[in-house]
């Protein structure tokens, strides 16, 4: 796959050649000699600009065929003002070029001739380079016979403002702050290096003296429409600095995609900005969303259902089951292959790793090697709509992992920890109801055993209490579990052959370990099976010593004639239910209330952690807000609040009080101003002071009849669960409006100052990737240059950006470095072209997806141009 987008060329427009009067062969060489001294030196494309002449051109140009050098042809023209670079096109003959020295007024005899000055100003000089095709920039302008130099500083503004000179050479470091400070606002001119071959050491021309000075311009190719557009936007494409050193950011490199709708279709994605363009249905949004598939970070099931179902219908429909998409990225640590096949089922993406030139899979998550930022259409829109959903704009440069590991882990041991209790406190209400009843037990058990024989009785409850001890002790084995610990996850072997051996290490310790496990599990089943069967052999004799006992004792009971015998069988009883009762009493004392005390201790730690945690993730987030609204310059202001969103915790309210008669408004202003921890305490304990003061609208009689509903209707569980029910943190926007200067809600603003407001914070910084389907779709055009186009220009070079689009604004004003134009048949889509904006197929291309075409194009042109040449308007 070609990559035709836009990048930076190393050039160097001022070299010279034996053929200028002051250079000498010895120090330059053949044609190739300085063409492979240019190549040394790192350079794209090269200048010749001989004085006066263009005796090596042609031969610069032959020599540099098949070595990847762009020669472009040109020459130095003396001029009154100072030396005037004229550069054309790679391949120009020189005698096109020639005929303009000669129109300028260096006659044939005279060309090359050091001394020979036209007597043309160097405006004039300009013109005639730019009618013939060529492009004028002025030489040295801080060196003697420079622009600068000139004596009336008058004339110098006039010079460096006017724009028939498209560029400004200098060799002085602070030659552009007083360029800027002549001009002021009036022009920005492009300011460009060249090393006029140059070798300080010798004082003279020389080839070593090659690109000791040079340029970055950013353009398809390095030719001279390249750098005819670079030099019209030199912000963002003309550099003095390398941009080779630049940091690297995340970046979509490629994507390749092998049915459906698009099938066939392969695009590569400059490190930039890259704009789709294509009429409705061309296939530009379904890249994007083929995108987030394979990355596995599509729109929100939850937070945005309506646009999820609709992406996920047109992505069945178009990317068809069965289809590959693979997706190269790069990243700090390293280059990846993301592979995933559309099944309507369900999919999971495959990632390989690039190891010294070949595709290895490795077990990473695809959505954890890159972190996107996107939006399908309408996603912008949605976010601005819900203050919970753009915490995720604030969230995305955070790493909130750990924090929220914590509060995953904490909510479930809650969970946890809340079944226990409930079965905690339930033991502890019926124990207590049992040993409630000794005292009853025991006054009855007083009054029978006056009837019998103090031993008789004193043998009967020993038996008693044996045969209760038994039963404590049966239930006691039966509940007894062995937990297996778990085991952890075995050590991947890394690629580097020389760690195998310390993995190796690894893996037979690990397997160690899972034999003592096994071991140690086979030890205890078989201990407790014989454990059981000993204590069910020991009951089953005293049993049977019982029951003969007893036989025994009612025998000799009924040969009295009494009733004594059934008596003897209540005092059983009672003996039997008295020594329950102060089991229970003991258990309630030195087990269950103990246990269910430290359940309860245990909870108010773990929330207490949980609040922690909770607290901790929103200091980084207010701290994340405080740095964006440094960044955002007061269009946009952000603030997290303390109270967060109750929708979850007014849901759960409603669920706990079906059949309580509580009205709804209630519920509301519980919801908006009683805690859940504490509401939960309150409702739990039945200590209403739990809850605080209740707020207006709310009273006492109110918080204990849903405290008697969960308990009549057993919601302990419920409740217990909706204590650590999270209000979440919410984003609160306000945009600043450009007609009043006053900031208003978001919630306040139309849709267009919503979808800037959003647009604003997501461009504030950031390196992961942004792709957006077609932001400008609720925006007003002057906001797409003032808020967002001028965003971009600024930050580019450190963020890699995909856009679906229709705004000139997006891919001309903020000089899209590729564009990839799509077309649509019956069934299929295509990509017509892709590439920069300078290239004639891409500029008419753009012209007809953007405009309608040349002739709408002329004619809003000519409507609108008063506006253009009207100073009062």
């Amino acid at each position: 796959m070609a990559s035709n987008w836009a990048r930076f060329w190393a050039v160097d427009l001022h070299v010279h050649t034996p053929a200028s009067g002051d250079a000498r062969d010895e120090d330059f060489g053949t044609a190739a000699d300085i063409v492979q001294k240019a190549l040394d030196a790192g350079l794209d494309a090269i200048a010749v600009t001989d004085h006066n002449t263009v005796a090596w051109c042609a031969q610069m140009a032959q020599a540099a065929e098949g070595t990847g050098l762009v020669v472009l042809p040109g020459f130095e023209l003396s001029t009154p003002q100072g030396h005037l670079l004229g550069i054309w096109e790679q391949g120009t003959a020189s005698p096109v070029i020639e005929d303009v020295l000669i129109r300028v007024g260096i006659e044939r005899d005279h060309l090359g001739d050091l001394n020979v000055v036209t007597a043309r100003t160097i405006t004039e000089c300009a013109e005639e380079i730019r009618a013939r095709g060529g492009v004028a920039i002025a030489a040295h302008i801080d060196k003697e016979r420079g622009i600068l130099t000139q004596p009336v500083q008058t004339h110098v503004n006039q010079l460096l403002a006017d724009p028939r000179i498209s560029a400004f050479e200098f060799v002085r470091a602070e030659t552009p702050a007083k360029v800027a400070a002549k001009l002021g606002e009036t022009r920005h001119p492009a300011l460009l290096q060249g090393s006029d071959a140059y070798d300080a050491a010798l004082s003279r021309h020389s080839a070593t003296g090659i690109g000791v000075r040079r340029t970055w311009i950013k353009a398809a190719k390095p030719d001279l429409c390249g750098l005819r557009y670079a030099l019209e936007d030199p912000d963002l494409r003309v550099t003095l600095a390398d941009p080779a050193v630049a940091a690297l950011h995340p970046t979509i490199d490629s994507v390749s995609i092998s049915g459906g709708f698009l099938s066939g279709t392969s695009l590569r994605f400059s490190p930039d900005l890259n704009c789709l363009l294509g009429g409705t249905g061309a296939g530009k949004s379904l890249v994007l969303e083929a995108l987030r598939f394979v990355l596995d970070q599509q729109v929100d099931k939850v937070l945005f259902a309506t646009i999820r179902d609709e992406v996920d219908r047109r992505m069945e429909s178009a990317l068809c089951e069965g289809t590959d998409v693979v997706v190269e990225i790069s990243t700090s640590s390293g280059r990846y292959r993301v592979r995933r096949m559309y099944r309507s089922a369900g999919s999971q993406p495959v990632v390989e790793e690039d190891v010294d030139g070949k595709w290895v899979q490795v077990g990473h998550v695809a959505s954890s090697l890159m972190a996107v930022v996107a939006f399908s259409q309408g996603e912008i829109l949605e976010y601005a709509r819900q203050p919970v959903g753009r915490v995720g704009l604030v969230d995305a440069k955070l790493d909130l992992t750990e924090t929220g590991k914590r509060i995953a882990n904490t909510e479930s041991r809650l969970r946890v920890n809340g079944a226990n209790l409930i079965a905690a406190r339930s033991k502890v209400q019926a124990l207590t109801e049992q040993a409630d009843e000794a005292e009853k037990l025991k006054e009855r058990e007083g009054e029978l055993s006056e009837l019998f024989d103090g031993e008789l009785v004193k043998a009967q409850g020993r038996w008693t209490a044996e045969q209760g001890a038994m039963v404590t002790l049966i239930e006691s084995v039966d509940a007894i579990r062995f937990d297996k610990p778990g085991l952890p996850e075995l050590a991947m072997p890394k690629m580097t052959p020389e760690h195998d051996s310390l993995f190796a290490r690894i893996r037979a310790a690990q397997d160690g370990f899972k034999a003592a496990v096994d071991g140690a599990e086979k030890q205890v089943i078989t201990s407790l099976a014989n454990l059981r069967t000993v204590v069910g052999q020991a009951k089953g004799e005293l049993d049977a010593e019982f029951r003969d006992f007893k036989k025994q004792l009612d025998e000799a009971l009924e040969k009295s004639g009494t009733s004594l015998a059934r008596l003897r069988r209540e005092l059983e009883s009672v003996q039997t239910n008295l020594s329950k009762a102060e089991g229970a009493a003991q258990s309630l004392k030195s087990e269950a209330q103990p246990e269910y005390d430290r359940l309860y201790e245990e909870r108010e730690t773990l929330l207490s952690e949980l609040k922690h945690a909770r607290d901790a993730r929103r200091v980084l987030r207010r701290s994340r807000v405080d740095e964006l609204n440094r960044k955002m310059s007061g269009f946009v202001r952000l603030d997290i609040p303390s109270k967060g969103d109750t929708a979850d915790f007014r849901q759960a309210l409603e669920v706990l009080k079906v059949g309580s008669q509580l009205r709804g408004k209630v519920l509301d202003t519980i919801a908006e101003n009683v805690r859940p921890y504490n509401l939960v305490r309150a409702l739990w304990s039945g200590d209403n002071s739990n809850a605080g003061t209740p707020p207006n609208g709310v009273t006492a009689a109110d918080i204990s009849r849903l405290h008697a509903n969960v308990a009549d209707r057993n919601l302990w569980q419920l409740l217990l669960d909706a204590q650590f029910i999270e209000t979440p943190d919410v984003l609160d926007v306000k945009f600043r409006k450009p007609e009043s200067q006053e900031y208003a809600r978001i919630e306040d603003l139309s849709h267009g100052q919503k979808s800037t407001a959003i647009l604003v914070i997501l461009l504030a910084d950031g390196e992961s990737p942004v792709l957006i389907d077609q932001p400008e779709d609720a925006l007003h055009a002057p906001w797409i240059e003032e808020y967002l186009v001028d965003r971009l220009r600024e930050l580019r070079g450190t963020r890699q950006y995909m856009f679906a689009t229709r705004s000139p604004g997006l891919v001309v004003s903020a000089d899209s470095e590729q564009l990839i134009t799509m077309r649509a048949t019956a069934d299929k889509g295509e990509v017509e072209a892709s590439g920069s904006l300078e290239r004639h197929d891409l500029n008419r291309l753009a012209l007809h997806h953007l405009e309608g075409g040349k002739t709408p194009f002329e004619r809003r042109t000519r409507k609108l141009e008063t506006s253009l040449t009207d100073a009062n308007i």
